[in-house]
This record gives C-alpha cells, structure tokens and sequence, in this order.
C-alpha cells in the first residue's frame, strides 16, 4: 500500500536564533531535494466509508471523487478505493475490505521530490543533508500498465520501519507518465498537470494546507529525522511538539507514549469558496469555516 485541528493553545514560539544554522549547513550542506505534498491515504470503517461514497450533497459540493487511474472514472457500488481530487493533492480513502488488505485506522502520506537541473531517471536518489543515514535508504519504482504498454510512474524512497501504522515516502516522478495518461508530450511533471482532468473548481475542495499526527516515539523519530535531512524548516517547537514546514504543507507531530499506534489526526484544507457547513460522514467529521475545512479523523481510531 506504501507505494500504489483542534483549537490550539497559546504556545511559545520556536527561536530560530538558538540554532547556528550556518554551521550546520557546512557540516551537512544544504544542497537538497525539493519537497511537496502529493498526496495522503487513510483507511475508515465500513460506516464511514459508506457515508462518504453516498452521500449526494457531499459528492456534488464538496469535491470530485473517482476510483483512480487510468481513467479516473465516476464512483461505482463495488469499489473499495475512492480519490478525493484537488488542484496539487489528493486524498485517498480505502474501506474496510480494500484490495491492499490494509487495516482500518492505518494512514500514509506520499511527498514528491525534484532535485534541482536533474531529469527523471531510474538512478535518481534523494539530496539529504547528511547522507549515510538509515533515513529514506529503501527505494521501489512503480510502474502502471496503459493497455499492452506499461509506463514508469515513479520512484519512491522511505525508511525501513516494519509494523508502522503511519506510512511516509517520497517519490520523483516521471514526465513520461504524464505522456501515457494525457496522450501529449510533457517535459516536466507537475501534480496540477496530473489532476487536470479529475479536479473541479467549480466544487469546494481546493488542497491540503496542514496535517496534524500523533505518533508513537519510534515514528516521531523517523519522520523528523526524515524531514530534517530533506531540509524542511522546522517552524515551531512547543515542548515535544515539532511544526515543520514541508514544502506547500505544515506538518505537526505530536509524540505519544500512551497510543498503540501512530495516527493523522486532524487535516486543513483550503476551498475554493466561503462555506459553513458540517457533514458528519460515519466517524468523520469536517468542519467549513470560510475557506478553511477541517477534517477531525480522532473518532476512526481504537487503541
């Protein structure tokens, strides 16, 4: 499967100050690849995802909804993977029964990289600023079958972290790919170019802006460590609480000794229009205020 908020309280702010980060740049460099958000997938209970599949007014206002690729076509009553399409990402909500066997309460979330005057290639690996590192040391390329051809859709790299609840990977993606879905030549890819035909602005839902997770030590480590060698900034620092900077995202992590396993708590989204609704959809929860909609996953998951 890898690969295919509530209110806060006031806080005290992070001082980049205490950091001597031009030291740390000429230790670790600061030559690295670029990072963006391409997409999210979390898997519900059948309740939810019952809800969220039929619910007109949710399917008609809220956002396009699909079941993947090669054709992004309409939801049918059989499937057990749908696609929430935005401008630059997407999120992807598998059932309880999906085809990957993956378990409900289980969540990842899959970044894309470019590295800076260097094409697509099947040799590309990720610009760290410490390389050597267990950090993002695994790698899988992925391709996808267009009728009797097959095109190379990308190549993804993580960190070896068997038994995580809370997957993250990172990935180049191949221009090339887009060739074999639109039937034109592209030089360059880009998330809008691969959404063109499945997002519409006419409905609400526009992109991600934030993920919020609650994660056991072992994954808080990871992910931090993550993207720190990929150079994200790190924002804030409230006790153990990171808010880092990943590209387009703000992702914060929140570690927990009492939790069995790591979890996305909450996502902020931005709309295309002023909204002030609440769909209540099985154990999820989205809240519109303005052009802000809040998704509240707390009640997906049993410890």
């Amino acid at each position: 499967m890898l690969l295919i908020c509530c209110q806060r309280k006031a806080s005290k702010k992070y001082d980049p100050s205490q950091i001597d980060r031009e030291r740390i740049d000429m230790v670790f460099g600061h030559d690295v690849s670029k990072v963006l958000l391409d997409h999210l997938y979390i898997v519900v209970d059948s309740l939810t995802y019952a809800r969220l599949t039929t619910n007109r007014n949710f399917k008609n206002n809220y956002a396009s909804l699909d079941i993947g690729l090669p054709d992004f076509k309409p939801l049918n009553g059989t499937t057990s993977t749908c696609y929430l399409r935005g401008h630059k990402h997407y999120i992807e909500i598998l059932g309880p029964q999906n085809t990957y066997g993956e378990p409900i309460g289980k969540s990842g979330i899959g970044f894309s990289l470019r590295n800076k005057g260097e094409y697509f290639h099947l040799g590309v690996t990720p610009k760290l600023k410490r390389p050597g590192t267990p950090y993002l040391s695994m790698s899988e390329t992925v391709h996808m079958p267009f009728g009797k051809n097959s095109a190379t859709w990308f190549k993804a790299f993580y960190t070896p972290s068997e038994g995580t609840a809370l997957q993250t990977w990172y990935a180049f993606y191949n221009p090339a790919f887009l060739d074999s879905l639109h039937q034109t030549e592209h030089h360059e890819y880009s998330r809008e170019e691969f959404l063109k035909n499945s997002y519409s602005k006419k409905q609400l839902f526009q992109g991600i802006r934030s993920i919020e997770m609650t994660c056991t030590p072992k994954d808080y480590e990871r992910i931090a460590q993550e993207m720190r060698h990929l150079g994200c900034a790190l924002w804030e620092k409230n006790d153990k609480t990171l808010t880092i900077a990943s590209g387009d995202v703000i992702i914060t992590i929140t570690p927990s000794n009492s939790i069995k396993f790591s979890r996305i708590t909450h996502i902020r989204c931005v709309l295309n229009a002023v909204d002030t609704s609440v769909t209540q959809l099985g154990n999820l929860t989205i809240t519109n205020k303005g052009t802000e909609s809040i998704w509240n996953l707390e009640n997906l998951y049993e410890d």
